[in-house]
């Protein structure tokens, strides 16, 4: 049975193309968008979305950007305090600017937040404050082709590494489209950023990114792990914190790319997200809208080789995946973990999101398989344009009774406008026996194939030990020979009470085995009896149907008063019927009856035909036995017919 997901919405002014939560603060959703630079009045803004109100949405913030600039395409919050929150965004110059080769893509923001808010792990902000104004803190380009003249490059991706704590310092990495020359750069994400906070930057020449991540890398200390797309390929890059950075590494790429395969009949990589440091998670869209994969792609130590190890099609319905988002839950002490995933797929106009986890096992370093939770249809009555999920940072440990029950939230936006919400609740795992639980999604379990073998081999042992209970039962109570000594294993009490012999329905008591070869023999003389018997009634009741006419004749003569015997044609072919009649006054009723005399040549020799094939009289019986008997003149009409 699917679960039961609430869901709550709210409907906005203008068309929505990126979002993100705050990650310290799940209450609140951050989402951009607009009509661009168009005389259509379709305002740009950034919203800021209250969602603590299950039932309903609320927008508390309203930020209206330049009406001649272009609408937002991405964006992300990189911190938050307890008045308010610093967000990034994509936005590009007005057009002017940018033929005047100046496009300052890059922007930043302080939007006040309302005040006396529940942050992510319970806690509440201690005094209520009023809210601060929002306002514009920097814009910038660093992307090299935004100075160039009439181009179209856009910033298309926006990424920042892990939260950890509120205040420091975090990673972003940002990705164009439609450039001449598209780039990756990664930078620090200071609220003004200059090219002085550049760290890496990658050039992807005619190729571009279809999307990005970033992790915290285990080997090094704050150091961080980019991880990137192409539509046919993924690369990573180390990114130390000191050291000098490595340059790409390609890890994977698609058989169909080596193959002479125009660029519409291979699959293209849609979405890359990272699992664990040594595990990426990829969304791969099938050929001509025909579906889309789930990957896993398991790194090695050292960062040189990469295989797939997982693979999983996602629901029939959905034609093409536009979305990926994962959503990191808490660690047990033995470094276990549960992530869970969301899929935004696209099928016409309507927008489906696909929920499964898959878990990994800190002892071994692997994961599990992707187990479906829900899915999630008509979403969204167009096209889904951004699909995150709240961070997870799990209560304070060890929980008690006064431990409010957790969840995370699913946020989704698309051009209708529209932005919802899906709450999804969490359960403590294990539950009994510790206070210091961590918290999923779906509780971990067997792997399907475990789960089947396990049902398969129960079954088998309750089918074997039913078979010998019920052979012991049969021969304690002498139904089948001893095999297992069933009756030794009952005290004598128990035996004369239980070992009963058992009686058959039709109550003849059970033949002891030395009395069956006397019983054979017998039953087999009365058998012979009853056939021989059989034989000679069917014998006696031939006899007595195949009486001929000479028979008929004999007996009539013995009479004192004969009969007259009467031959008529039957219904069937090949068929007589011999008739007696009492007296001769019947005779006068039919007068198409002839006797032997009176026939014709022609009509004697018919009838001497069907006497010989019905077995009513034969040629060496002479004409004697004929005479004196009637035919039927219609009869031998008939027969006339027939024989011409």
């Amino acid at each position: 049975m699917a679960p039961n997901v609430v869901s709550s919405q709210v409907k906005l002014s203008y068309p929505l193309y990126a979002a993100d939560f705050d990650p310290y603060n799940l209450d609140f959703l951050l989402v951009g968008g607009g009509g661009g630079s168009s005389s259509t009045g379709v305002p740009n803004k950034i919203s800021l979305i209250d969602t603590t109100r299950r039932e309903q949405l609320a927008e508390v913030v309203d930020v209206e950007l330049a009406k001649d600039e272009d609408s937002v395409t991405s964006l992300a919050v990189s911190d938050s305090s307890d008045a308010s929150l610093v967000a990034f965004a994509g936005i590009n110059s007005s057009v002017t600017d940018q033929n005047a080769g100046k496009n300052e893509h890059l922007r930043s923001f302080r939007i006040g937040l309302p005040a006396k808010k529940r942050r992510a792990d319970g806690t509440t902000v201690e005094k209520e404050k009023p809210p601060q104004d929002s306002q514009a803190l920097g814009r910038t380009a660093l992307f090299k082709s935004a100075t160039g003249t009439k181009n179209e490059t856009y910033q298309r991706v926006l990424r920042f590494s892990p939260a950890q704590k509120p205040g420091q310092p975090r990673l972003a990495v940002i990705a164009s489209g439609l450039a001449p020359e598209n780039e990756i750069v990664v930078f620090r994400a200071t609220p003004t950023p200059t090219s002085k906070d550049e760290i890496s930057r990658i050039n992807l020449k005619n190729s571009e990114a279809g999307d990005l991540d970033l992790c915290v890398d285990d080997d090094e200390k704050a150091g961080h792990i980019l991880a990137y797309c192409t539509d046919d390929e993924v690369f990573i890059q180390k990114i130390p914190t000191a050291a000098k950075k490595s340059s790409p590494i390609s890890l994977y790429r698609t058989t169909e790319s080596t193959t002479s395969l125009p660029p519409s009949k291979r699959p293209r990589f849609r979405a890359i997200r990272f699992i664990t440091p040594h595990h990426l998670l990829l969304l791969q869209n099938r050929p001509g809208r025909t579906g889309a994969d789930l990957l896993v792609l398991r790194i090695s130590q050292d960062f040189s080789q990469s295989r797939i190890t997982l693979r999983k099609r996602l629901d029939r319905s959905t034609k093409a995946a536009v979305g990926l988002d994962v959503c990191a839950l808490s660690t047990s002490e033995q470094g276990d973990q549960q992530t869970v995933i969301a899929v935004a797929g696209q099928s016409g106009d309507a927008s489906s999101i696909e929920l499964l986890t898959i878990d990994y096992s800190g002892a071994s370093g692997l994961l599990g398989t992707f187990r479906s939770y829900t899915l999630l249809r008509n979403v969204h009555s167009g096209p889904l344009t951004r699909l995150v999920f709240s961070n997870f940072q799990g209560p304070s440990l060890p929980v008690t009774k006064e431990t409010p029950p957790q969840s995370i939230r699913l946020a989704s936006v698309g051009v209708d406008m529209m932005v919802k919400v899906q709450y999804l609740p969490l359960r403590p795992f294990p539950t009994l026996y510790t206070k210091t639980p961590r918290y999923v999604l779906i509780p971990p379990g067997r792997s399907e194939t475990m789960q089947t073998t396990f049902s398969v081999f129960f079954a088998l042992v309750v089918v074997g030990i039913v078979a010998v209970l019920m052979q012991a039962f049969c021969e304690i109570r002498g139904a089948v020979p001893p095999l297992l000594g069933a009756t030794d294993w009952l005290s004598p009490r128990m035996r004369d009470v239980i070992a009963r012999p058992y009686i058959f329905a039709d109550g003849i008591p059970t033949i002891k085995p030395s009395d069956i070869p006397i019983a054979a023999h017998s039953a087999t003389e009365r058998v012979k009896d009853a056939a021989e018997d059989v034989q000679s009634e069917i014998a006696q009741v031939v006899s007595d149907l195949e009486k001929t006419l000479e028979d008929f004749v004999k007996e009539n003569s013995r009479l004192e008063t004969p009969k007259a015997i009467i031959v008529r044609d039957g219904a069937e072919a090949g068929e007589l019927s011999t008739e007696v009649l009492e007296h001769d006054a019947d005779l006068i009723k039919d007068e198409t009856l002839k006797k032997w005399e009176e026939l014709s040549e022609h009509q004697k020799r018919n009838w001497k035909r069907k006497l010989i094939e019905t077995g009513q009289w034969a040629e060496k019986q002479g004409e004697s036995v004929l005479k004196g008997i009637l035919f039927s003149e219609l009869a031998g009409m008939v027969g006339n017919m027939v024989a011409n």
